[in-house]
Parts: C-alpha cells; structure tokens; sequence
C-alpha cells in the first residue's frame, strides 16, 4: 500500500517536472527571441572573406550581449537557456546573412511587446540596443559581400 502511494506520488512529481519544462514562463517572447538569436549566431559561424567578417565578429558580440540581458530578463522562468538550434546548412552567403538578419529581426519583434515585469525593463532595453547594433553591422557585412560579389570574389 505504502509503495503504491510513494509511486503515485513520483509519478505525479515526474510528469509535473516535464510540463514545466514545456510551458513557456511568464517571458516566452525572450525564449523564443533567444532562439531566433542563437539560430543567427550559428549561421554566421562559417568564414568569408576579412572585410565581411570584421562586420560578422561584432554581429557575434552583439549576439552575445543581447542573450546574456534577455538571459537576465528571464531567469525567474527557470528554463533551459542552452540551446542548440539546427542550421540550414545548404544555404549559400548571401542566403545566411539574410536569414541571419531575418532572425534578428523576429528576436526584436518577439521582445518588443510589452513587458509586465518593470524589473525587466532595463534588461530587455539593453538587448534591444545590442539587436539594433547587431543589425546595423550585419547590414555593413551584406553591402561587403555585395562589393566581393561585384568585383569577382
């Protein structure tokens, strides 16, 4: 009787452990954003050509930055952060940049709704400004790999 009760209550605490993995928290968005930027991140991880990678590198620190404030933002959801997103691997350069700068994007639409928690601001504010940053120097990267492309590279 004892082991029946002591199983049922396991049973019960298991299957409670994996839904809260699976539900969303109260920031899904920055979950989600997250994702979008870890995917970018990967995709800009193959070498190109200095001029291009100069912009790509500080793509990635911004990257970093902005996942580490939305980390902050999150981090009563109590979820797993490590990630590691599957990558389009048939994609040429342009196709990564540009899907890349689509992730970056979503992952700024996805935080830009409003926030509830007035603790977060200032987190989500600061990832904000590493996203747009992000942009900016992928934007710099495509008008490279434009020129490259333009002169024969």
């Amino acid at each position: 009787m004892k082991l029946t009760i002591i199983l049922a209550a396991a049973a019960a605490l298991a299957v409670s452990v994996v839904a809260s993995a699976e539900t969303p928290g109260r920031h899904p968005r920055y979950i989600h954003a997250r994702s979008d930027l870890r995917t970018a991140q990967w995709l800009l991880r193959v070498h190109d050509e200095d001029n291009v990678m100069r912009h790509v590198r500080r793509v990635d620190d911004e990257i970093n930055q902005a996942v580490a404030e939305l980390d902050r933002a999150s981090v009563i959801d109590h979820k797993d952060v490590f990630d590691h997103p599957s990558i389009d691997r048939s994609l040429d350069r342009p196709g990564r940049l540009h899907k890349a700068l689509e992730l970056l994007k979503a992952a700024r639409a996805d935080i830009s709704q409003e926030e509830d928690n007035p603790r977060a601001l200032a987190w989500r504010d600061a990832a904000y400004g590493h996203i747009d940053a992000a942009i900016d120097q992928l934007h710099k990267a495509l008008r490279d790999l434009r020129i490259d492309r333009m002169e024969g590279y």
